[in-house]
């Protein structure tokens, strides 16, 4: 079940359009969620994915908005309002709302916010680990931004599922800062957690995809490097498909 909901918040990540690309302020999270523009807290739950933020004062209101939803999810956009909140509730990464979402998931809701409850409490589980990587301000460069920051803190990790969702948010989101390639470039020159294991290839594969996107000539040796001499096969092959984006 883990496994699944994690797909499936990976695979959100990428139907999040580029106009989404926006950084959140702690009191723009605060207004939107204290008002009733529906649309407006959808997006900025999408942006909870890798902001690193697990400040209980945020999500005490997203808490307080699920449960206020709840006895209205019984029609489409009700429901999905619902769903969206018990996922988001789950970036906290904090077990303080666990209790809420094993409400939903085991009480008379409809199976759509009963699964989306069940992918939150995965969500807890899983932000309880990287929350504290994307946190990690000793990483942090004062010049840049903290989106750009946890980014690279994401990018620098150990944990592969992590470092491919952040690949995957900087090709979503268009992310061709010098910062950035700089980071998504030191991963390709250190390949330090790619073996011949399927997770692997495809996180270094979408990080020489984000970089190569970019178009920047000056990190087009990296990707030739890499189409040339990268210890797996399908990595090779990925990263020559790849050197057409500088065509």
């Amino acid at each position: 079940m883990k496994k699944i909901a994690l797909s499936l918040l990976i695979s959100s990540c990428l139907l999040v359009p580029a106009s989404f690309a926006k950084d959140y302020t702690q009191e723009d999270y605060q207004q939107i969620f204290q008002g009733t523009n529906q649309y407006k807290q959808q997006k900025a739950l999408e942006s909870l994915i890798l902001s690193g933020l697990n400040d209980p004062s945020i999500f005490d209101m997203i808490e307080a908005k699920l449960n206020a939803s709840l006895p209205l999810a019984t029609k489409k956009h009700p429901i999905e309002y619902s769903s969206w909140l018990a996922k988001g509730l789950g970036y906290s990464g904090n077990e303080k709302y666990r209790a809420s979402l094993q409400a939903i998931v085991e009480g008379d809701y409809h199976d759509k916010l009963r699964k989306y409850a069940q992918e939150g409490l995965s969500n807890i589980d899983q932000f309880a680990i990287w929350n504290p990587i994307l946190n990690n301000q000793s990483q942090y460069d004062a010049n840049q931004s903290q989106k750009l920051n946890v980014l690279a803190n994401a990018l620098a990790s150990d944990d592969l599922e992590l470092k491919r969702l952040a690949a995957k948010r900087i090709v979503n989101e268009r992310v061709y800062d010098e910062f950035t390639l700089q980071k998504l470039a030191d991963q390709l020159i250190s390949l330090n957690k790619l073996s011949n294991d399927k997770l692997a290839i495809d996180a270094y594969a979408w990080i020489a995809k984000a970089l190569s996107a970019s178009g920047n000539e000056k990190f087009k040796p990296v990707i030739v490097t890499l189409s040339e001499t990268a210890p797996e096969k399908k990595l090779r092959s990925y990263a020559s498909k790849y050197l057409q984006s500088y065509r």
